[in-house]
């Protein structure tokens, strides 16, 4: 082997390290990637079921808090309209 042939040989197996050491840095880059797309998106159907109870709990609690005004106009014996203006509540809210 000339030693032109070995120089070359030299730098052929330094870019194969090279190669090999990209090689790797890519793979912990995808997993790195991975890991934080699983910590910022959440799967589509547990986003939907969270929502969804999320939306139960508020109705849940709006009823409660429905029927508490109307004790409280009872009570009063005056209308909603008049209960949610005196807690200063939209009657959409």
């Amino acid at each position: 082997m000339s030693a032109q042939d070995q120089v070359e040989a030299r730098k052929i197996a330094n870019i194969d390290i090279k190669i090999a050491a990209l090689e790797a840095q890519i793979e912990d880059t995808k997993v790195k990637l991975d890991e934080a797309a699983a910590k910022l998106n959440p799967h589509p159907a547990q986003t939907v079921n969270k929502h969804i109870r999320l939306l139960r709990e508020y109705n849940h609690i709006r009823d409660i808090g429905t029927s508490l005004m109307g004790i409280i106009a009872n009570n009063r014996q005056v209308p909603m309209k008049r209960v949610y203006e005196d807690f200063r509540v939209d009657e959409e809210d």
